[in-house]
């Protein structure tokens, strides 16, 4: 009898412990399912640093004109982009002018700019540059004007808000279909600034000195400055008023020595 209720102790106690543990292992909440991580984008380095991405600019374009007494009618538009990486710095620009008064043509001119500055990674204010200008003009003794150079530049500011370049090099210009067709090495001495004002507010201005080696009385300077205003920042709609200057120190028989334009244009940012 003893040996019966004990065992029907032990059996008791067997199912209760069992039925415990079984009702804990119930109660235990499962462990959260690990987050699939997303996969890395994997960029081809060729395709990282290819001369084809990374580009910022704008397209502007700028008219007036009158009718009545006088007729005159004048036309600005370009567009700009600059490329940024931790290697290069590039500039680029498409410019064309027009104007026109009592029927006759008083300006016609075009002109492509492409510059690239080449990071120097030991000397970080340092940089290489090489730069290309074609210009054709209606109204010059020449009809088209090319002219390259390369050489060594230095940021004297550099920060996020204020940029200050200056630019030492050497080159040629050509010029074709003028009384000098001949090509002329010329030296190059430029400045470039850059300051963002406000947030929506941008000054710029830059400009180039370019003396003939052969006769220093003989140069050309390229100067331009521009204050922009961010208009509609959801269209990305500013507008940029500026003037430039192109001054000749000896532009031919019958052609003036400079010339000064001023202009207001919009300008779209893609």
């Amino acid at each position: 009898m003893d040996f019966i209720v004990t065992r029907s102790a032990a059996v008791l106690v067997f199912a209760l412990t069992s039925g415990g543990v079984l009702a804990a292992a119930e109660k235990q909440p499962e462990a959260p399912a690990e987050e699939a991580t997303p996969a890395e984008e994997v960029v081809d380095p060729v395709l990282e640093h290819s001369f084809f991405r990374g580009w910022e600019g704008s397209a502007e374009v700028g008219m007036n004109g009158s009718t009545g007494n006088t007729e005159r009618f004048n036309l600005r538009a370009g567009i700009n982009a600059e490329r940024d990486t931790d290697r290069t710095f590039t500039t680029t620009s498409l410019t064309y002018t027009y104007a026109k008064e009592d029927g006759n043509d008083t300006e016609n001119r075009l002109r492509f700019q492409l510059r690239n500055d080449w990071k120097l990674p030991d000397s970080p204010r340092w940089f290489v540059f090489a730069q290309g200008n074609a210009e054709y003009d209606d109204f010059q003794d020449w009809d088209v004007r090319l002219d390259g150079f390369f050489g060594l530049g230095y940021r004297f500011i550099d920060t996020e808000r204020t940029r200050l370049n200056g630019r030492l090099g050497t080159g040629l210009s050509y010029d074709i279909g003028g009384s000098d067709n001949r090509i002329r090495p010329e030296g190059l001495l430029g400045v470039d600034f850059r300051h963002q004002i406000t947030e929506r507010q941008l000054f710029r201005a830059d400009t180039e000195y370019l003396p003939e080696y052969s006769n220093f009385a003989h140069y050309r300077i390229r100067s331009r400055a521009s204050y922009e205003i961010l208009v509609d920042p959801e269209v990305n709609l500013t507008l940029r008023l500026g003037v430039e200057n192109r001054y000749d120190s000896n532009p031919g028989d019958g052609f003036k020595r400079n010339d000064f334009d001023y202009f207001a244009v919009l300008a779209w940012a893609f």
